[in-house]
C-alpha cells in the first residue's frame, strides 16, 4: 500500500556536530501534522524518535574520512597557530571540505541515488559538510534545502564591503583578535590570499580535479561536484539554493551585509529529558550546591600534565571562594568529565575510574575536596550536557568552544570559559568575548592550556568585577533564544518547502 504521507529525507555524515543539528530538527519535524514522514540516511545509525526512519548509508563520514592516514593528521588541526603550522592548514584545507577518495565519492553518490530512488523524497536536506550529498541534490534538481552547521561567518565574508574578509575579520584557524589589529593585518590577508590561490589549485590539478574527473567519467560529465566552497564560502550557491545556519546575527560578529541565500535560524539544539529522569543520583548531588561544569566534547583526552594544570585552577579557584567567603558560592562543586590518554607509565584503563599511579597527583592537588565529594572527576558521565546545563545548578560551563557547547550553554543562560583548540573553536571563544558572556581561557597557551591563564579566566568570570554583568548578559541570551526555537525554525523553513513542493504537485 503506497503511503500518501509526505516525505522528508534528511542526508548528514554521522559525526556528531553535523548529526546532532539534523536530529534536533528532526525532533522538531515529528512534533508537525501527521503526514509528515522523516526519514535520516547516514553512516551509522543515529539515536533518532523511533517514528523516524533510519536508512544506511555506505563509507565513511566526514570526520572519520578525514583523520586517516592519506589525509592530514588531527596534530595538523589541534596547533599552535604560528606561521608554519598556518600555511600547514591552508595546505590541508582542500582535504577538509573534500575528505573522501574520488573512488569513495562515487560509490557514496551512488548508493545516495539507490536511496532516493527507493524512499523517494518530497524534500530533501543535506547536510552542508556532506559533499557527496550536496552533489546528488543539486545534480537531481530536486527540491531541497541545505543545512549548514557553520555559523554566518563563513558564508558572510566574501560579501563584506570593501574586502573586510581580508583585513578586518579574523581568518579561521589563526586565533587573531576581532577586529584584526593593524600588526596582523599583513598575515591576515596573506593566510586569506594563500587559502584562495590553494583552493583554486585543487579545483584545477589537486583533490577536487581528481574527485571531478573520476565523477565525470563514472556519473556523467554533467554531474558538478559541490562542496561547502560552492555553497557560498569561495562561490555563490546554485540559484534558489537555500542554506539554514544555526546561529543568528546578534550572537555572530557584526556584518554589514548577510547574504540573502542564507537563512539564520539560531541556535539548533537537541531536547533532552530532565537530569532527574537520566541521572537520578548526579541530580540530586547538584542540588547540594552552585556547580562548575567542565566537558571538553568527545575528541579532547588528557594527559598528565594537562590534568594537572586544570586540577591547580580548580584548587585555586575553590581556595578562593573559602577565602572571600562569599555566600553567592558557598558550597561551591565541580563536576569534572576527564577521559584519559593511556601512556607508558600508566598501566590503568582510561575508562576506569582507578587514579593511581601516575593519575594521583591531580587526585592529590584536589584531594580535600574529593574526599568531601565537592570534586566529581569522571571518565564518563550517563546524561546529556543539555540536561546538566539545565538542571538549575551550573553557574559556568568550561568547554572547547564547540558549536554544540557554546549554544546548549547559550540557550541555557551560563556564562562560559573556553578552551578553543581548534578551527571554528577560536571563532566561539572570540564570540563568548564579544557577547560578553564569557571568556578565552587559553587564548596564550594554545593549543592545549596552562594553570595561571585558566585561573585567571574561572576567577574573572564567578568572582571578578565583570561576573555579574556577565551573567546578566548571559540571561539576557537565554531568554532571547529559547532552547526550542532555533530548531523551530529551520522546521518550519522545510515545512514551507514541503507545503511548496505539495501545491506544484
Amino acid at each position: 500500500m503506497t503511503s500518501s504521507r509526505q516525505k522528508i529525507l534528511f542526508l548528514t555524515d554521522s559525526d556528531y556536530g553535523q548529526a546532532n543539528v539534523v536530529l534536533s530538527i528532526a525532533y522538531a519535524l515529528v512534533q508537525s501534522p501527521p503526514n509528515v514522514e522523516v526519514h535520516i540516511a547516514s553512516q551509522t545509525r543515529l539515536k533518532a524518535a523511533d517514528c523516524v526512519r533510519y536508512h544506511q548509508v555506505v563509507g565513511l563520514s566526514h570526520f572519520d574520512a578525514l583523520n586517516r592516514p592519506g589525509n592530514a593528521p588531527m596534530d595538523t588541526w589541534v596547533t599552535k597557530p604560528t606561521i608554519g603550522n598556518m600555511l600547514r592548514i591552508i595546505f590541508n584545507i582542500p582535504a577538509f571540505s573534500l575528505p573522501w577518495s574520488p573512488e569513495e565519492f562515487v560509490e557514496i553518490y551512488r548508493d545516495i541515488e539507490h536511496l532516493a530512488n527507493e524512499i523517494r523524497p518530497d524534500v530533501i536536506v543535506a547536510e552542508a559538510f556532506f559533499a557527496p550529498a550536496v552533489t546528488f541534490c543539486h545534480q537531481a534538481q530536486t527540491r531541497w534545502i541545505a543545512l549548514a552547521p557553520n555559523t554566518i561567518k563563513e558564508f558572510a565574508l566574501p560579501v563584506q564591503p570593501k574586502m573586510a574578509m581580508f583585513w578586518k575579520y579574523p581568518m579561521i584557524c589563526s586565533s587573531f583578535p576581532y577586529p584584526v589589529p593593524w600588526h596582523l593585518m599583513p598575515l591576515n590577508v596573506l593566510y586569506n590570499a594563500l587559502t584562495a590561490v590553494r583552493i583554486l589549485t585543487s579545483w584545477k590539478w589537486g583533490r577536487y580535479h581528481r574527485t571531478s574527473t573520476l565523477v565525470a567519467r563514472e556519473l556523467g560529465p554533467d554531474v558538478e561536484v559541490l562542496t561547502m566552497n560552492q555553497l557560498g564560502l569561495l562561490t555563490a550557491p546554485p540559484e534558489g539554493l537555500r542554506i539554514l545556519v544555526a546561529i543568528s546575527t546578534d550572537i555572530d560578529f557584526p556584518f554589514e551585509v548577510v547574504p540573502e541565500y542564507i537563512t539564520p535560524c539560531g541556535p539548533i539544539t537537541r531536547a533532552a529529558p530532565q537530569l532527574a529522569s537520566e541521572d537520578p543520583e548526579l541530580a540530586t548531588w547538584l542540588g547540594r550546591g552552585p556547580t562548575i561544569y567542565m566537558n571538553l566534547g568527545t575528541h579532547h583526552q588528557y594527559d598528565v600534565a594537562l590534568a594537572r594544570e586544570v586540577a591547580l585552577s580548580f584548587r585555586r579557584l575553590l581556595a578562593l571562594v573559602a577565602q572571600n567567603n562569599t555566600g553567592q558560592w558557598q558550597g561551591l562543586q565541580v563536576l569534572w568529565k576527564m577521559p584519559r590518554k593511556s601512556s607508558e607509565c600508566d598501566d590503568k584503563d582510561p575508562a576506569t575510574s582507578d587514579y593511581s599511579g601516575p593519575w594521583t597527583e591531580a587526585n592529590k592537588i584536589l584531594g580535600p575536596e574529593l574526599d568531601k565529594d565537592r570534586v566529581r572527576i569522571v571518565d564518563w558521565i550517563t546524561a546529556k550536557p543539555k540536561s546538566i546545563l539545565e538542571s538549575g545548578h551550573i553557574v559556568m560551563s568550561v568547554n572547547h568552544g564547540g558549536a554544540n557547547s557554546f549554544y546548549e550553554s547559550i540557550c541555557s543562560g551560563i556564562p562560559q570559559v573556553i578552551l578553543a583548540s581548534w578551527v571554528d573553536c577560536f571563532d566561539f571563544a572570540q564570540r563568548a568575548e564579544i557577547l560578553g558572556v564569557g571568556k578565552w581561557a587559553n587564548r596564550k597557551s594554545l593549543p592545549f592550556w596552562e594553570h595561571n591563564e585558566l585561573s585567571a579566566a574561572l576567577e574573572t568570570v564567578l568572582l571578578g568585577p565583570e561576573s555579574e554583568q556577565i551573567r546578566q548578559k548571559a540571561q539576557e541570551l537565554r531568554k532571547r533564544h529559547p532552547e526550542a526555537a532555533g530548531r523551530d525554525m529551520a522546521a518550519k523553513e522545510i515545512i514551507d518547502l514541503l507545503s511548496k513542493a505539495e501545491e506544484e504537485s
